[in-house]
């Protein structure tokens, strides 16, 4: 069993316990890797890496990241992982990132939690930061601001994912359509609308069980979640209390 497969099984086990720092900001549980559950975490570290490179602003690789790190006490490269964290936000979620850095102190120097502390007040040493060979976006940047708007950009070139499904939805493929806003929520967190189109449609679908394991997973990494969640929660909670 990997690193990560125990952490799974720790909080598992620790139901009723106190968990340690990192389980109790997360709380996680197999729902977070189970779509890459059948990688080996060295593996797994290449596979995120990558896929941050190419989108970013996809928080939840972010994260997945940092935990593999974390667990596996690979301090160089969560160092980095954080790094990369706190440059796509770019001074916005400084609660989750506090929060993240809390959960993270054990794994890091003083050093480095000054240099993570100094990201999230905008006064970090690029020199510094350039010195991570794990950093992905350190290197020869400028700033944050320029990765994620060449994200941006890139997303603008290739499609709209409101727009692709409401097409969906137009032909009656909600599923499809479920699919591209849970993955453009998960992109894009802070875009309002896409929270609320996902929202009506789990409920016309009357989708309870899409709609908690969705609900579930932006808990757990900590996204801001409009209102319509807490009341489409209580609907469902209620359609199914009276049968």
């Amino acid at each position: 069993m990997n690193g990560r497969m125990n952490l799974i099984a720790k909080v598992d086990e620790s139901v009723g316990a106190t968990p340690r720092p990192f389980q109790a900001i997360f709380r996680l549980d197999g729902r977070l890797f189970e779509s890459i559950a059948y990688l080996e975490d060295n593996a797994l570290l290449e596979q995120l890496v990558f896929n941050i490179a190419r989108k970013p602003r996809h928080l939840l690789s972010h994260v997945q990241r940092i935990v593999i790190c974390y667990e596996n006490s690979w301090s160089g490269q969560l160092l980095a992982a954080l790094i990369d964290f706190l440059m796509v936000l770019n001074g916005r979620g400084k609660a989750i990132s506090q929060r993240l850095l809390l959960g993270a102190k054990s794994r890091l120097t003083q050093d480095d939690l000054r240099l993570l502390q100094d990201f999230l007040s905008n006064k970090a040493s690029t020199k510094r930061a350039n010195a991570n060979q794990y950093s992905i976006f350190s290197k020869g940047l400028e700033g944050a601001g320029h990765v994620v708007e060449q994200a941006r950009q890139a997303r603008r070139l290739d499609y709209d994912p409101l727009e692709l499904a409401r097409d969906h939805i137009e032909y009656s493929q909600l599923d499809h359509a479920k699919q591209v806003l849970e993955q453009a929520v998960n992109n894009d967190p802070n875009r309002v609308v896409l929270q609320e189109e996902l929202l009506e449609l789990y409920w016309s679908t009357r989708d309870h069980e899409g709609f908690m394991k969705m609900f579930n997973q932006m808990q757990q990494v900590g996204f801001c979640m409009i209102e319509g969640w807490v009341s489409l929660y209580h609907l469902f909670k209620g359609r199914e209390e009276n049968g």
